[in-house]
């Protein structure tokens, strides 16, 4: 693979994950974590590494917004806990 090739890829995936994060709603949980900076790390070298850019796209292209993530996408089970995050802030300012 030529280094203009991976770099597309990388491009590719970065805002395949960019556009999952808003469309389940997660962005203000990601961003108020005091670790988030290693979170979104982690969730981007999961995304690297998916095997589905293809279906991802798809699915993100058919979705302006979504309770939850495709079961396959590498990131679900953190945006789960985001979300579960989310709920319990608003549990406890309530």
């Amino acid at each position: 693979m030529s280094l203009l090739a991976m770099y597309r890829r990388m491009i590719r995936k970065a805002d395949l994950m960019e556009k999952m994060i808003d469309t389940v709603d997660v962005r203000d949980a990601l961003q108020s974590r005091a670790d988030h900076a290693n979170v979104l790390r982690r969730a981007a070298n999961r995304c690297m590494t998916c095997s589905e850019p293809d279906a991802c796209e798809k699915w993100l292209a058919g979705h302006d917004s979504a309770d939850e993530a495709p079961s396959y996408c590498r990131n679900h089970d953190m945006f789960e806990r985001l979300k579960h995050d989310i709920e319990a802030e608003k549990l406890q300012h309530a």
